[in-house]
């Protein structure tokens, strides 16, 4: 049995990153970058009025002769001398020898062809400069950025079409038992309804990674034979349940049968001990247990940052804050605990119903408290850890 750091170690000399895709801006939502996106242009491509007003030369005086307008979009050709002014528009391009945008709201229009200044006037206000976001050949968006909806835009600022990305994994989730009810079926006596593939299945999504789900029955070789086409079809499985020491959990003998090497099997946590992690080549297999808070919690710690590294992405794991414990806690010395807790302000709760067999905590929580092994005892007011959890 080792510790978590151990295990999320030896993970991550396992998670490669995937091979590089090029895919439309339009699909690119949910990748990372697999290489720098350098600007092509400045941007602004010219200097650029930052509102609605008139576009004049700060070495005038009060009053101006209108010569003009222009509005975003026009190729401006118009030349502002010393007492003249021209009508101006948000992202209108600045005319030559204007250095600064008076808005409308301080300006006095005295006649069609006359205005009056209100206010004093500074050099470059409300004017954008040329290349003032990005320069021509900078980097835009490094290697590793994740595109989210501001890089997408980003990107399209730029002028870019497509953008190559490391490819996202092919992921299926395996549940096993054969006590597992598809929900909307009756549930006979001794069943329970599956809810790990749909929950695991929703946790992906949330980090924009799609997964197919399938169940497998107390059965070894079908066990065996649905654990073997789930490695070669996909680059990552993640199978819940069966992964402990009785007559019936079938998993670790099936993989060891199939060719995958033990990166290790148990981890000094709570919940969640009878953890397994493999590869077979570059796959790599997740053996969760099969109570749901445990595999939720395993999920998040080991399972989303491992995705995270082979699609390329710069920070893996989820993030991280200090607060303070708002109760008591004790637990054994040798164990690490994550307990489903509220973070709010900066402090955190440890709610109620941690039972590795319960879901009521996550759903009412955001967060997973970390209380490290070596220590026994929390107390009210004592810093800790936690996992901030997608919501």
């Amino acid at each position: 049995m080792i510790s978590v750091q151990e295990a999320i170690t030896i993970i991550d000399s396992k998670a490669i990153k995937l091979p590089s895709q090029t895919v439309s801006l339009t699909e690119a939502l949910g990748y990372s970058l697999a290489e720098d996106l350098i600007s092509p242009i400045d941007m602004p491509p010219f200097n650029q009025s930052a509102m609605d007003g008139y576009a004049v030369s700060t070495h005038s005086s009060s009053n101006y002769s209108l010569i003009g307008e222009v509005k975003a979009g026009d190729q401006c050709t118009l030349k502002v001398s010393p007492g003249e002014c021209v009508r101006i528009f948000t992202g209108a391009m600045i005319p030559t020898g204007a250095d600064s945008v008076v808005k409308q709201e301080l300006v006095t229009v005295l006649s069609d062809t006359e205005i009056q200044v209100q206010a004093a006037i500074s050099a470059f206000e409300n004017i954008r400069l040329k290349g003032e976001q990005i320069k021509l050949g900078e980097i835009g968006l490094p290697k590793g950025t994740f595109l989210n909806t501001g890089a997408i835009g980003f990107a399209a600022m730029l002028g870019t079409t497509s953008l190559k990305v490391f490819r996202k994994p092919k992921i299926t989730i395996v549940a096993t038992g054969s006590e597992l009810i598809k929900p909307g079926n009756k549930l006979p006596t001794g069943a329970v309804y599956e809810s790990n593939t749909f929950m695991l299945e929703a946790a992906l999504k949330t980090s924009n990674f799609d997964a197919t789900t399938q169940t497998a029955e107390d059965d070894y070789l079908k066990t065996k034979n649905k654990l073997k086409n789930a490695i070669d079809l996909n680059d990552v499985v993640v199978v819940t349940g069966g992964i402990s020491v009785g007559d019936y959990d079938f998993v670790g003998t099936a993989l060891s049968e199939l060719g995958v090497t033990t990166g290790f099997y148990k981890v000094k946590q709570k919940p969640g001990k009878p953890l397994f992690f493999g590869y077979k080549g570059k796959k790599l297999i997740f053996a969760l247990p099969g109570n749901p808070a445990a595999a939720l919690s395993c999920y998040y710690n080991y399972v989303l940052p491992a995705l995270n590294l082979l699609t390329g992405k710069t920070k893996n794991h989820l993030a991280k804050r200090t607060l303070t414990l708002q109760s008591n806690y004790s637990k054994t010395v040798k164990m690490t605990h994550f307990l489903k807790g509220y973070a709010y302000d900066e402090k955190v709760q440890i709610l109620g119903k941690q039972s590795s067999a319960m879901l009521n905590s996550f759903v009412d929580g955001n967060c997973l408290i970390i209380l490290e092994e070596g220590k026994e005892n929390w107390s009210t007011g004592d810093k800790v850890q936690v996992i901030l959890t997608p919501q």
